[in-house]
């Protein structure tokens, strides 16, 4: 296991476990800031619900924000097999009239949710999601936790997949696209009866790309929000497959601490909630299990790091994008300082001893920005160490 928390709250699905589903029916399966809106569904033994366990991110520098409204859960083995047949068509394989109708409704949801009054989104929701999530809920988890990440721009549909189940009583999990490769399918949860739809909505900030992840379901003629999750996609243009490329590269260099810092971060990117799976999700959280965390991560934060004679309190390390590049970011805390040049030696004397540690980090980060944060205390004091290498 991981000594970071990372997100492991999905019922993840491999290519194997498919080719078994397949046979069973032959037509197919910058800061640390958690904001969570309960569901009341009870939790199976399977698949953890991130409605009643806190999901922690600990490897960002910055917020991704899960707004939960309803989490079944998908413990496919707990009960009786029954038939069905499920389909899934994406993007321009969903006819014109669908396609058009599913983007503008998720469009107008995400515009309106980041807009000055969020609550005129809520009323897009379904009758189930308002069952479980207040209108004052909603509202507060956008505007304190989601619109301070903005301005949000170029909102734009990424990924349209709308998927049908006939047959069975339960929800199930349907495989959109080419299984050929991780890259090339994703797996979505839905309920037998009428077609419905997964979106993916896409916005830039600063540095980052957003995600909006939503399930629509048709209720009175009109398609309305069953499911909303908002989290950053990448991270100054460098996506999960991105970063999963890079932790490979730095295995085959022997750069494990590197490797475990980016795998971990490719994880996090490479989350859609738990009613959508990205193909690739459960190769990166193999590849991150069979690699063992370096000596400094080990353990739960905050981190008590020891160099030679030299000690730091460490309250968070990770990536952090700015101004098109990956630095590295660690958190320290430290004695109040008189002087900020005493808070500034302090950084600088961890960023000593991590680099002499710790070298191989300068093959994978832009460099190192260290924060000082001041015990007892709300003062913050920063200082960046950029380094020779070509930027990542």
């Amino acid at each position: 296991m991981a000594p970071l928390s990372v997100f492991r709250g999905q019922c993840l699905i491999n290519a194997a476990q498919i080719g078994h589903l397949v046979v069973l029916n032959p037509r197919d399966f910058g800061s640390n800031l958690q904001l969570e809106l309960n569901s009341t569904h009870d939790q199976q033994d399977v698949c953890m619900s991130a409605s009643d366990r806190t999901v922690q991110i600990s490897l960002f520098a910055w917020l991704a924000v899960i707004v939960t409204l309803l989490l079944p859960g998908c413990n496919f083995s707990s009960q009786s097999i029954q038939p069905f047949v499920s389909s899934c068509r994406t993007d321009s394989e969903i006819s014109a009239k669908d396609l058009a109708s599913v983007d503008k409704a998720a469009i107008d949801f995400v515009q309106t949710a980041l807009g000055p009054n969020p609550e005129a989104a809520y009323l897009n929701f379904t009758a189930e999601a308002k069952k479980n999530v207040s209108s004052d809920k909603f509202v507060s988890v956008f505007k304190q936790g989601i619109q301070p990440m903005g301005p949000f721009k170029n909102l734009r549909v990424a990924r349209t997949y709308l998927a049908q189940v006939t047959g069975g009583a339960r929800e199930q999990r349907v495989v959109c696209g080419n299984l050929s490769s991780p890259e090339t399918w994703v797996a979505v949860n839905a309920r037998p009866g009428p077609a419905q739809a997964h979106v993916i909505v896409e916005a830039q900030t600063l540095n980052n790309t957003w995600g909006f992840v939503l399930w629509l379901l048709p209720e009175e003629g009109n398609w309305h929000v069953q499911y909303s999750q908002a989290m950053a996609t990448a991270m100054v243009g460098k996506t999960a497959e991105d970063l999963q490329r890079m932790a490979e590269s730095e295995m085959h260099e022997n750069h494990n601490f590197d490797a475990y810092i980016l795998y971990t971060t490719a994880l996090q990117l490479a989350a859609r909630g738990p009613f959508l799976q990205l193909g690739i999700q459960p190769e990166i959280q193999k590849a991150l299990e069979n690699l063992k965390p370096p000596p400094v991560l080990q353990g739960q934060l905050p981190f008590d790091w020891k160099f030679g004679q030299a000690s730091f309190r460490v309250l968070n390390i990770g990536p952090i994008g700015v101004s098109q590049k990956i630095y590295l970011q660690i958190d320290q805390e430290i004695e109040p300082w008189a002087d900020d040049k005493d808070a500034d030696k302090k950084n600088h004397e961890l960023i000593s001893a991590f680099s002499n540690s710790y070298p191989e980090y300068k093959h994978a980060f832009a460099g190192l920005i260290v924060r000082a944060h001041e015990r007892g205390g709300n003062r913050l004091f920063g200082t960046v160490s950029e380094t020779d290498a070509v930027t990542k």
